[in-house]
């Protein structure tokens, strides 16, 4: 019978084992793929985001080594956390304990203040506000009159005012540090005079206003105050560096630590212009002028604050001594 090779018999194979041999590729010639290692998390690229939202203080700011610059809170990547330590403390050598803790629980206990900052702050004030009450009430009482009077007055309450501000920042520096942000200073001290110019143009129409205001009711002109360098160091010197340490440094470093940066700053100013109980009627304008400074201290540094607070009240004691 005759093999037709185009219709094969049913019982032959048609795919020999010759044929499939021939087109199967030889794998020997083809390379292995090995597979790439893991990955660990800390190996894991993050990108830093050039500004962060701080969700404590309301400030978008670089973090500094991650955290917030200006309240330190923590902003970018992994809270890092304290490996656990075996410690063997005085008991028997088959009886360890192990204390697991995480960084931030470690610091907060390490560094605990012994009285609350804001304690400090709010008790600090009222003695503050006290020590001015008794010396208006006190030279009501005695009848003072004379400049040399006032001057020692005012004098003894100032160094009391002193001692106090040091006494109750040395309890809280470690909360009231600030940190200035970067590239801030230069613009900050460059636009602080022409401010303090306009505050103290401010100033001179608002008295001059206020002046005219009441005269015809009979109100009678503050004295002249005399120049001296009495003058200068009771209400230009000290004043520049105590009322600066008090409110920009201690107060407002400890409200920044809970707050946002403005309403730090404007809480600030509103008990610094309340601090001046011998000056009623200018309250709303050392309302504006606590505010400037705070400004001055949280963006240019303590020193500008203190600089602009002499400049300030020397021109103001100039102004009354010369017109």
């Amino acid at each position: 019978m005759r093999h037709d090779k185009r219709n094969p018999s049913p019982n032959s194979d048609p795919f020999p084992a010759q044929d499939v041999w021939e087109t199967e590729p030889d794998t020997d010639d083809i390379p292995m793929a090995t597979p790439a290692p893991p990955i660990s998390e800390e190996e894991v690229p993050t990108a830093t985001p050039a500004a962060v939202f701080c969700r404590r203080c309301g400030e978008t700011s670089e973090p500094v080594e991650n955290c917030c610059p200006w309240c330190g809170a923590w902003l970018v990547g992994k809270r890092p956390r304290v490996t656990p330590v075996y410690e063997l403390e005085d008991e028997p050598e088959d009886d360890w304990h192990t204390h697991w803790r995480e960084e931030d629980d470690i610091r907060a206990i390490e560094n605990r203040p012994l009285i609350p900052p804001l304690v400090v702050v709010f008790v600090s004030y009222g003695l503050l506000l006290a020590s001015l009450v008794l010396f208006i009430v006190l030279a009501v009482i005695s009848g003072v009159k004379t400049e040399e009077e006032m001057h020692g007055g005012l004098a003894l309450v100032e160094i009391l005012d002193g001692a106090l501000t040091l006494f109750a920042l040395g309890l809280v520096w470690t909360t009231a540090r600030q940190k200035i942000p970067r590239g801030a200073m230069g613009f900050t001290w460059l636009a602080a005079f022409p401010i303090l110019a306009v505050l103290l143009c401010m100033n001179i129409a608002f008295m001059t206003f206020l002046r005219e205001l009441l005269r015809p009711f009979g109100a009678q002109d503050a004295p002249r105050i005399e120049l001296t360098w009495i003058t200068v160091l009771l209400i230009c010197v000290q004043p520049a560096i105590v009322e600066e340490l008090f409110f920009r440094q201690m107060t407002l470093g400890v409200f920044r630590k809970s707050m946002n940066l403005h309403l730090a700053i404007w809480l600030t100013a509103a008990m610094f212009a309340f601090a001046h109980l011998g000056q009623i009627l200018a309250m709303p304008y050392l309302f504006l002028v606590g505010g400037a400074l705070g400004y001055a201290r949280a963006w240019g540094g303590l020193s500008l604050a203190m600089l602009l607070h002499f400049i300030h009240n020397f021109v103001v004691i100039a102004y009354e001594a010369w017109r």
